[in-house]
């Protein structure tokens, strides 16, 4: 009964018409965790970021300058940001991780991941029900990730808008993000070290 039920949310929520080409979702009908910065204390006026840490459980290699996989960067933002007892929710057992998106193994180990960041309207699929974890995240998509993960901005109810558009906005105010960046491009590592310190800063501000 459970996992139909968290079928059918899914299905509802999940593939519902956007015009981003890749986008991220409004909460998906379930209770979102609330963020708790499951992070060591960094200090603001550092020069240069600390770099973004390895994930564990997940098979990768990175440097400064590569690209990030989306699957990838669900992981590291929530098990950054949230401690494992707000991660999703129990019931989910991980042979159910391949409801989330078609594209999404059974026993993917970034499955609890995505679930919570689904929950919190962080990150969802495209249209076609995939959610192709090793496609380069962009930095439109970390944008809007971070700003709401951090509370910088809401959802917008304007249909008129880029999808991304206010939590571009509240980034670029911020400094966590170039004016003039290239927004559909993939996003770095470095970058996206940058982007999370600075939204951090931002936070405490």
């Amino acid at each position: 009964m459970f996992t139909r039920s968290l079928s059918i949310l899914l299905s509802l929520a999940l593939f519902a018409p956007n015009a981003a080409v890749a986008y991220f979702p409004e909460d998906i009908m379930l209770p979102p965790p609330v963020p708790t910065l499951f992070v060591e204390e960094e200090p603001v006026a550092t020069a240069q970021p600390p770099p973004l840490p390895a994930v564990e459980n997940i098979a990768y290699t990175w440097t400064g300058g590569e690209t990030i996989k989306r699957s990838t960067f669900v992981a590291a933002i929530v098990r950054r940001l949230y401690k494992p007892s707000e991660r999703c929710f129990p019931k989910l057992s991980e042979s159910d991780y391949s409801l989330l998106a078609r594209d999404v193994p059974k026993n993917a180990t970034y499955g609890i991941d995505l679930c919570t960041a689904m929950r919190a309207g962080l990150m969802r699929g495209y249209t076609d029900g995939s959610f192709r974890p090793n496609a380069p995240v962009t930095r439109a998509e970390a944008a809007k990730a971070l700003a709401k993960a951090f509370q910088l901005a809401t959802d917008t109810t304007d249909p008129n808008e880029w999808w991304s558009a206010h939590y571009v906005k509240a980034l670029v105010a911020g400094g966590a993000l170039s004016a003039d960046a290239d927004l559909n491009g993939p996003i770095t590592r470095d970058e996206l070290s940058k982007m999370l310190w600075t939204v951090r800063a931002m936070k405490k501000a």
